[in-house]
């Protein structure tokens, strides 16, 4: 296996994952995820969250506590994306 053909592999696979933590930290972020209450029926894709992390008493501090992981969770996950994405765009030499 030629050293270009490892390279982007690895280049898709560190993309992949890039977004894979993209959508991850902003589908559990409370504040910027997206909208889930009654009207979706059975299906809350944050009950698993609760069940892990717990029901807060107030709903406000855990947005606020929350919302320092959720931007380092982004600014990684992005980084990772970049270097995929820089890996992917090397000159084979």
């Amino acid at each position: 296996m030629s050293l270009t053909r490892t390279t982007r592999r690895s280049g898709l696979l560190l993309i992949v994952l890039g977004l894979l933590g993209v959508a991850f930290f902003w589908v559990t972020d409370p504040r910027y995820g997206p909208e889930v209450g009654s009207e979706h029926g059975w299906y809350d894709p944050r009950t698993w969250i609760a069940a892990m992390r717990g029901n807060p008493v107030n709903p406000i501090d855990a947005a606020n506590e929350a919302s320092i992981a959720t931007i380092v969770g982004l600014a990684g996950s992005v980084f990772v994306l970049l270097v995929g994405l820089w890996l992917l765009a090397r000159r084979a030499v």
